[in-house]
């Protein structure tokens, strides 16, 4: 009986230290299981579940949801001391940036279709990509190119992502390379004398990780699109319809029509 109940303990003690593991992931879509044991301005300290192991970690490299949690945990922690960082060998630091410039050129050609109020709209990015370090050869880089339209009849409505390209990046300092996306034929009409329908562009996100899977670089137009890197890196078929927030809407119907590559 003495047993048992030694058991029983044991189970609860062990039920409560794991009460406050989460599943903590990052912008780029990595996972790591642990327990929040510090939070200090931008970083918080996490023990990971598997070997107990302590790391610091920047919170911006966190998604949204995580960085909630982090914030309520530190309100609900006031109290306590922050605890000492451990200085050793296997903590993490935060990744060191890289100074990389990227400068995104449309290309762009609408013309009408004879004499409908038809358009046809022809769309390619060049994404020029400048390492301005004196010294770091980047090396093993992935790009991630997402081209976006939109409903012409709906401008608040869902998205189209036309095009999900990836891309080897490698660039010796103080060098520069271009990569083009494919063309992609968007056709709408602009409605004078039928009603407007089609497909037009909306605009893309450049997602730039170097070879450990770290955001090196995100740039998007329109801004806001930047927000949503963890939702945009888990689309995996194209074209879909998705919605402001990057979440696959299988319920809408997708314009083939008016979409040609």
């Amino acid at each position: 009986m003495r047993l048992l109940l030694l058991l029983l303990v044991s189970q609860l003690c062990t039920a409560a230290a794991l009460a406050d593991t989460r599943v903590f992931v990052s912008l780029v879509g990595t996972l790591l299981e642990a327990e929040i044991t510090a939070v200090s301005g931008d970083s918080v300290t996490l023990k990971r579940a598997s070997d107990q192991q302590s790391l610091v970690v920047s919170r911006r490299t966190l998604c949204k949801e995580d960085g909630a949690y982090i914030a309520r945990w530190a309100a609900q922690h006031a109290e306590q001391p922050p605890a000492t960082a451990p200085a050793t060998a296997g903590t993490s630091a935060p990744a060191q940036k890289f100074r990389l410039f990227c400068q995104i050129l449309p290309a762009r050609n609408n013309r009408s279709s004879g004499d409908t109020d038809q358009r046809v709209f022809e769309c390619t990015y060049s994404f020029s990509l400048s390492n301005q370090e004196v010294t770091r050869d980047l090396r093993g880089a992935r790009g991630l190119a997402l081209i976006l339209g939109k409903n012409a009849a709906e401008s608040n409505g869902d998205l189209i992502v036309l095009q999900k390209e990836e891309f080897d990046i490698s660039i010796p300092a103080k060098s520069k390379m271009v990569h083009i996306t494919q063309p992609v034929r968007l056709t709408y009409n602009v409605g004078v004398n039928a009603p407007i329908a089609g497909v037009k562009s909306y605009g893309y996100v450049l997602i730039i990780r170097d070879a450990a899977g770290a955001l090196l670089h995100v740039e998007a137009n329109p801004d806001t699109s930047a927000r949503y890197i963890r939702e945009i890196l888990s689309i995996t078929e194209v074209p879909c319809m998705v919605d402001r927030e990057f979440r696959p809407n299988p319920r809408a119907e997708l314009p083939l029509g008016y979409i040609s590559f």
